[in-house]
C-alpha cells in the first residue's frame, strides 16, 4: 500500500493554516498574510493530535492579533403586517 499524505488549508483571521496528516505524523504550518513574514511550522515537543496543534496555532495567532472582537448583532428587518 502506498504512502498517502493529506494536505489541507484552513483560513483563520487572515492567516492560512496548512494542515498535513500522513504516516510520518501530523504538522501545522502558519502562513501569514502577504508581506508579513515567513511561514512558521509548529514543532510539538511530544506527540499530540492534529486538533491540538490547530488549537495551538490559533492561540499563537490570537496572541499576535489580540482577542477576537465580539460578534456584531445586526438588527433584524421588521416585517410589515399584511
Amino acid at each position: 500500500m502506498g504512502r498517502l499524505t493529506a494536505v489541507s488549508f484552513k483560513p483563520y483571521r487572515g492567516y492560512q493554516l496548512e494542515l498535513r496528516d500522513g504516516p510520518d505524523g501530523s504538522s501545522v504550518t502558519i502562513h501569514p498574510p502577504g508581506g508579513r513574514g515567513s511561514p512558521h511550522r509548529l514543532t510539538p515537543e511530544q506527540p499530540v493530535t492534529l486538533n491540538e496543534q490547530v488549537m495551538q496555532a490559533k492561540a499563537m495567532i490570537d496572541a499576535v492579533m489580540g482577542p477576537k472582537p465580539p460578534p456584531t448583532m445586526r438588527p433584524r428587518p421588521r416585517r410589515e403586517a399584511w
